[in-house]
């Protein structure tokens, strides 16, 4: 996959805090940055799934037995 070359501005203090967790998980500073900021827009997307959710809910409910019951029946 081709990478794009971004800017993104931190004070002197924060990039030492990123480059001393990306040392020492043996990672790059681009690689902490970039995961950190895909992993925040995941669990944005996560969020927004599970508020549709809720709000489609029509709160039905089913134990565990009955929900193995119903995988039992559907074989």
């Amino acid at each position: 996959m081709a990478m794009e070359a971004t800017t993104i501005r931190f004070a002197p203090e924060e990039r030492a805090w990123i480059q001393s967790y990306a040392d020492f998980c043996g990672k790059t500073f681009s690689d902490v940055v970039r995961e950190a900021a895909l992993e925040r827009v995941e669990d944005a997307a996560d969020l927004q799934a599970y508020e549709e959710a809720l709000r489609e809910d029509d709160g039905v409910r089913y134990t565990m037995e009955e929900v193995l019951r119903m995988c039992e029946q559907a074989q």
